[in-house]
């Protein structure tokens, strides 16, 4: 739920360098409360320090619909349809907790610095295991908790901070215009978990994942005049791991004729730090990462407005292989921006994320289509209550390659939302979601999986679509 993240974050980009604004904060669209805050809590003075336990539980009712729950007859290998008599029920509740741990001080020299880790649960009991099926019995493994995010910080309000672990990179902490702080996010909310996975609409935003889990060092800027600015490197896109992994190689295929054992197709080489390698499912990963942002917040009269824009480029895992994969991919290239426009509680705006990516942040291959996202949306905040509704449209290359040119389309996505949130007293909100998704490409089976060839034409599931509705609540402590 990054969106819980978003105005925590921002402040973080923006408040602990305020000390030199010459202009005041725009006025801000203020998400759900979050549970914990990303900047210095108060502390008596230098030499201090102050720690800070907190978690959240979100609990939520649904009932929706899509493409998947009773789908027929699926395509899983081209020429072999597999037919399925699964029927999904259309409601059910759902329910999750996280912990977070926040440590905050200043030294005696003034320094400020921190570190921040949060918590998560395991995924739920396997199918079918009822009450008695907890995660322990079924499987040790899958029973304990695990760290999402580990990050620290440290800096001055007049230099500046910088942030490091496993952690926010800019495009995450200046995201603006997305519109996720109605009901429990939109389409990065909780919510489209009720629907089956492969009818869910990308959400195409870089304030994900892929943004604040490897490990980076990312730079954060005072503010002057209403502008800040931030920079953030990660070399590879692992996180959360202190070591290269055990570099195992894995064949999970046969070698090509004359290739050495270790190049395979689709073999993995347990390696984060690999640079190059002759296996084929390594070539599909970013490396050295970088990002570039900047922002202004200003204020004019009763009229607010927030503007940011940056890039995020990288390499990849580069081929070395002697008998090179058909398939080749481009590092990420990307443009980022949003703007909000703010008037009392009444928030409009957009944003837009353009370039060489495929899907939820995959590289792109090459020769592919270049990706577009755009979103627009609107809310009203009147004392404990906001409403909102959003739009997203989102091409991308999605499954189609070189080798399938003439069989397989471009991917196209879009999804609506609607909702609200009521602050029904401290600690808790209630909240209403409403979600309709569509996906959209030519040759492939969107459910299944398999794409089209030369040899065998995909025409099922080349459009699902998916609809539902939330009501959850959440409590912060």
């Amino acid at each position: 739920m990054r969106k819980l993240l978003l105005a925590s974050a921002a402040v973080l980009g923006g408040t602990l360098g305020a000390a030199n604004a010459q202009v005041a904060p725009a006025p801000t669209v203020v998400p759900t409360p979050v549970p914990f805050t990303l900047t210095p809590s108060p502390t008596a003075g230098p030499g201090t320090i102050s720690v800070r336990v907190n978690a959240r539980m979100n609990f939520y009712m649904q009932a929706g619909s899509d493409s998947g729950r009773n789908p027929g007859v699926v395509t899983v290998t081209p020429g072999v349809l597999t037919p399925t008599n699964t029927k999904l029920q259309s409601y059910q509740f759902g329910e999750y907790a996280r912990l977070f741990f926040n440590l905050d001080g200043i030294a005696g020299n003034g320094l400020k610095y921190g570190a921040f880790l949060e918590v998560r649960q395991d995924n739920g009991d396997a199918p079918g295991g009822g009450i008695a099926g907890g995660i322990s019995s079924q499987s040790r493994t899958r029973g304990a908790m695990y760290f999402r995010n580990e990050g620290a910080y440290l800096g001055t309000d007049q230099l500046g901070f910088v942030r490091f672990g496993s952690t926010y990179q800019p495009s995450v902490l200046f995201a603006t215009g997305t519109f996720e702080n109605f009901n429990d996010g939109a389409w990065d909310g909780d919510a489209p978990g009720i629907f089956t996975g492969n009818t869910t609409p990308t959400w195409p935003f870089p304030d994900i994942s892929p943004f604040y889990v490897p490990g980076a060092i990312v730079y954060v800027s005072p503010q002057f005049y209403g502008v800040d600015f931030a920079a953030s490197f990660a070399p590879t896109s692992a996180g959360l791991n202190l070591t290269s992994g055990n570099c195992g190689y894995a064949n999970t295929a046969a070698s090509p004729a004359g290739v050495s054992a270790n190049t395979v197709a689709g073999g993995v080489t347990g390696c984060d730090a690999t640079s190059s390698t002759s296996v084929y499912g390594e070539q599909t990963r970013p490396r050295n990462e970088t990002q570039i942002y900047a922002r202004y917040r200003g204020a004019f009269g009763p009229v607010g407005i927030a503007v940011q824009g940056g890039g995020i480029f990288s390499g990849k895992v580069n081929d070395n292989n002697p008998v090179q994969n058909p398939t080749q991919y481009d590092g990420y290239s990307l443009g980022d921006g949003g703007a909000i426009l703010t008037y009392g509680g009444l928030a409009i705006g957009g944003h837009i994320t353009a370039g060489r990516s495929n899907g939820q942040f995959n590289l792109d291959p090459k020769g592919s289509k270049d990706s577009f996202a755009w979103v627009g949306g609107a809310s009203y905040a009147i004392g404990p209550v906001i409403v909102g509704a959003s739009y997203f449209d989102y091409m991308s290359a999605g499954s189609k390659r070189a080798t399938s040119a003439a069989f397989v389309g471009n991917r196209n996505e879009y999804g609506i939302a609607a909702g609200g949130t009521y602050n029904f007293a401290p600690g808790m909100n209630i909240f209403l979601s409403y979600l309709y998704g569509h996906r959209k490409e030519l040759g492939v089976d969107l459910l299944g999986g398999a794409v089209a060839t030369s040899a065998n034409n995909v025409q099922t599931h080349n459009n699902v679509q998916s609809q539902g509705v939330s009501i959850g609540t959440q409590f912060r402590w």
